[in-house]
């Protein structure tokens, strides 16, 4: 069976234009991949950022990708074809409904 290889191209960002000191989420990015078995490979430089090509190899996991689901069952019908009660949207009211400052029963306003 061949190599399990995981490769990827990180740019990391620089404090300064055209120089190796890196901010500090993007060193602590890199020291955290280095850490966690990843080598780096190789490094392009830009004017704002580095872009690092790191690399790790392994054992292949096991599942790469997740099985579908089975498709869910048909909602049953809802029972009802009321607009809502007391205080629900879509009517004069009863209690709880929208009220507020010039809301329904506020009176004919400012004086």
């Amino acid at each position: 069976m061949a190599e399990y290889r995981e490769v990827r191209h990180m740019r990391l960002y620089l404090k300064e234009p055209r120089t190796e000191r890196l901010r500090k989420s993007a060193e602590g990015r890199l020291r955290y991949l280095l850490s966690t078995g990843w080598r780096e490979v190789e490094r392009w430089h830009a004017d704002d950022y580095l872009t690092v090509r790191v690399e790790r190899s392994g054992h292949a996991p096991r599942m790469t990708r997740l099985p579908k689901p089975p498709p869910q069952l048909p909602r049953p019908p809802r029972q009802g074809q009321g607009r809502g009660g007391p205080g629900g949207r879509g009517g004069p009211g009863g209690f709880g409904g929208r009220g507020g400052p010039g809301g329904p029963g506020a009176g004919a306003g400012p004086r």
